[in-house]
């Protein structure tokens, strides 16, 4: 039984996150944002939310292992996993910013503070607070960097919808309801899952759940290969 609920809750973690994905761009697109700034900002936190309502729940509940390896475990994925199936399937990329140059910084920073941070064997409220203050730093540098033209880049199907700030809402709530409902989930028959096979919160967190919550950014990528 947990195993169907763990799946259901993770489908609810997963649409939910397709919701708020959809109408963020649709917002970003009614505003002209550029689309390198919706894809680094609005998708990435809309395909990051499950990982991060996943690891929240289990924090609040006092599964700091599972917490943890649920984050770790989805930058791995993301990084071997999805970016392997999307350069496998692409065959070559030729984005227009220099990544590389450009925003490699913003990646390798935030990872060896991270090693730097868990030596002491405690990540406490100012490691917390670090790290947001880092995002909003990436973000300032964002958006005064990105320069790139909107034009021809964006999702045809949402940019002919009419904007409906309604039913923009509407999503959203519904999306961020499935998501923080389907992490609750998520958690207990994950918790569960590992306590009937003698399995560790760890391994559950890093492999089981960090897979899960990876996939958003896995089906996103891919679609945006197909859409090149």
């Amino acid at each position: 039984m947990d195993f169907i609920i763990f799946i259901a809750a993770m489908s609810a973690l997963i649409y939910g996150a397709d919701f708020i994905i959809k109408e963020s761009e649709r917002i970003a697109l009614h505003y002209k944002i550029s689309h390198f700034v919706i894809g680094a900002t609005l998708i990435a936190f809309g395909t990051s939310l499950p990982e991060m309502a996943a690891s929240m729940m289990a924090s609040s509940q006092g599964k700091s292992d599972m917490a943890v390896a649920n984050v770790i475990g989805s930058v791995i994925f993301n990084i071997t996993l999805v970016l392997g199936i999307v350069f496998m399937i692409a065959k070559k990329m030729n984005p227009k910013r220099n990544l590389f140059a450009q925003d490699s910084a913003w990646v390798i920073v935030p990872v060896i503070m991270f090693f730097i941070m868990i030596q002491d064997g405690v990540i406490g409220r100012i490691d917390g607070l670090f790290y947001l203050l880092l995002m909003v730093s990436f973000l300032v540098y964002l958006f005064t960097d990105a320069k790139d033209d909107l034009a021809g880049e964006v999702n045809d199907d949402l940019a002919s919808e009419k904007f409906n700030w309604t039913k923009t809402v509407v999503l959203l709530l519904i999306g961020f309801a499935l998501t923080i409902g389907g992490a609750n989930f998520v958690i207990e028959s994950g918790t569960n899952i590992a306590r009937e096979f003698g399995i560790s919160e760890w391994i559950i967190g890093i492999f089981l759940i960090s897979l899960g919550t990876s996939l958003p950014e896995l089906v996103v990528s891919l679609v945006a290969v197909k859409k090149r």
